[in-house]
């Protein structure tokens, strides 16, 4: 509200909404990710610090490794789809603002009921020991199990089998102590074993430290699961600027690329031009990407949105084929015989082409 409001004058209902939207505001402070300071060369992590990691691990949806994030998990125990409650909470709904509250602190709960098992005297992760597993079942089910019972929700545990699972091999990796042998081995001139760097969170193949690290493939980009993110995203921005122009959706968004940003997120802002573009692409059985195809208007249920996107020279020089996919994905959609008030991208090209003859 504005400044000069008068809550007095509010309905019950215009109440909540502020409050709701004050609630989520300060949900997203306290969840936001930051840096713990500067990292000590073979010192394994805090109990704390692995628990961050995993639970942002656990937080994100794995279809290529048939994995569902735990929030979705939680979701679905209560009949409700966590995608309808992230948009209800972004839009300040009360009730749904309160219940990803609910989700978050049960998702930390678990997740440290998964880490505390592990942790030494000294409140670090040192060693994961399977064998703590064994007595699960005589002890009434899984730590986290237990633990997302005490906070309200009733998953069962083969739903949550393999996930934990997936948890239990990146903690393994977050704590593994490769680090001053892989230093020792470099300043002797020895092989060491190469990986890729980038986010742990979305990628955890980039665990443990310790490895030759290289950047990615440029040809693997963007990933499957970078694409699923980039649609959600795009999703959620044409909602909102849908709802503050009076349902209408934009004709043309500008859009910037950087090089080292697709590099940590494995192409999320190059498949954002692209679902908005409303083309998908199609990765070999290598995981290259090298072709594209129209996504349907019915399938995408709403129009096509012109981008208008400046590149970093990072990104030129680094991923042209990249470059060459957008080339082909705009023309694709300014080809696309269809309606121009369905595809934005045509109705564009067509009012340049006329205006320059």
């Amino acid at each position: 509200p504005a400044e000069d409001a008068d809550a007095k004058s509010m309905s019950l209902d215009e109440r909540d909404d502020v409050v709701g939207k004050v609630y989520r505001r300060l949900m997203e402070i306290e969840s936001r990710l930051l840096p713990c300071g500067l990292h000590t060369v073979g010192v394994p992590p805090t109990a704390e610090e692995s628990i961050a990691t995993l639970v942002n691990i656990a937080s994100i949806d794995r279809p290529e490794d048939g994995i569902k994030s735990l929030p979705r998990l939680l979701a679905e125990s209560k009949g409700r789809d966590i995608e309808e409650v992230y948009r209800n909470n972004n839009n300040g709904v009360l009730a749904d603002v309160s219940f990803n509250q609910e989700i978050t602190e049960a998702v930390r709960a678990a997740v440290r009921a998964l880490v505390e098992r592990s942790t030494n005297s000294a409140g670090r992760v040192e060693a994961v020991s399977p064998v703590a597993g064994l007595m699960d079942k005589m002890t009434g089910g899984s730590p986290w199990k237990r633990a997302l019972a005490g906070g309200g929700f009733e998953v069962p545990e083969e739903q949550m089998e393999s996930l934990f699972g997936y948890l239990e091999f990146c903690l393994q990796q977050v704590v593994a102590d490769n680090e001053l042998g892989s230093l020792m081995d470099a300043l002797d001139g020895k092989y060491i074993l190469p990986g890729p760097g980038g986010d742990p969170i979305r990628n955890p193949d980039v665990l443990p430290t310790g490895k030759n690290m290289h950047a990615l493939d440029p040809q693997s980009i963007p990933t499957s699961a970078a694409v699923d993110c980039a649609k959600v995203v795009v999703e959620r921005l044409l909602e909102r600027l849908a709802a503050d122009n009076g349902g209408e959706y934009p004709e043309s968004i500008a859009f910037t690329l950087w090089g080292t940003d697709n590099i940590k997120t494995y192409g999320e802002s190059l498949a954002q031009v692209l679902q908005l573009v409303g083309v998908r692409p199609v990765p070999d059985s290598l995981g290259r990407v090298n072709k594209l195809e129209l996504i349907p208007l019915e399938e995408l249920g709403r129009p096509r949105v012109d981008t208008v996107v400046s590149c970093s020279g990072v990104f030129r020089d680094l991923f042209i084929n990249q470059m060459n996919l957008l080339d082909r994905g705009i023309k694709m959609a300014a080809e696309a015989d269809e309606p121009l008030e369905m595809n934005f991208v045509r109705k564009h090209a067509m009012e340049q082409a006329e205006e320059l003859g």
